[in-house]
């Protein structure tokens, strides 16, 4: 009963939220501004913030990184990353959905491109991913309602997760070869 009621109301506080922003493919002339969600926990997480920061510059656009850390810290260790940019456990709601002060930047305002290098389910990057209010929408896990515009995966490795860097990698060579 309890998940019938936290599914309806997820639904809901979806469709409060959702984008209605129309999407497609986007050439990288018509890109100017990216956002990107990663998982602090994603192996090999400080080189995949690099090679996204990295394509950021040579590409020319404006990049802005929102991160998940849902990992257990104990009260001597501190974020790896900006606490205006993370999104931690104790900042969702009992249904899941992150504080919208700190995803303001990409549910209430508009941009060009929105990477999801996360590679799960879970309703915080579901509610993020439809919510997002860019023209040209990347991610690594389909979800209901076909929120991305492209989704590429890899081959699972021992841990269940793909080389995200290789990913990414893909995504990038992808976007070049849009004409």
């Amino acid at each position: 009963m309890f998940y019938k009621i936290r599914n309806i109301l997820r639904k809901r506080k979806i469709g409060k939220f959702i984008s209605n922003v129309p999407t497609g493919l986007l050439q990288m002339s018509e890109i100017s501004t990216v956002n990107v969600v990663m998982d602090v926990e994603e192996p090999g997480f400080d080189q995949l913030r690099a090679d996204i920061l990295d394509w950021g510059r040579a590409a020319g656009v404006k990049m802005n990184i929102y991160f998940f850390d849902f990992r257990k810290l104990d009260k001597e260790e501190l974020l790896i990353t900006s606490i205006q940019t993370t999104i931690i456990k104790k900042e969702l709601d009992w249904i899941g959905t992150p504080e919208i002060s700190k995803v303001i930047g990409l549910i209430g305002e508009k941009s060009d491109l929105f990477i999801s290098m996360i590679d799960n389910g879970d309703f915080p990057i579901e509610f993020i991913s439809k919510c997002a209010k860019a023209r040209f929408k990347i991610g690594r896990r389909a979800f209901p309602g076909h929120v991305y515009d492209m989704i590429i995966s890899g081959a699972q490795t021992a841990d269940l997760r793909s080389d995200s860097r290789k990913i990414f990698a893909s995504m990038t060579e992808f976007l070049t070869k849009i004409h």
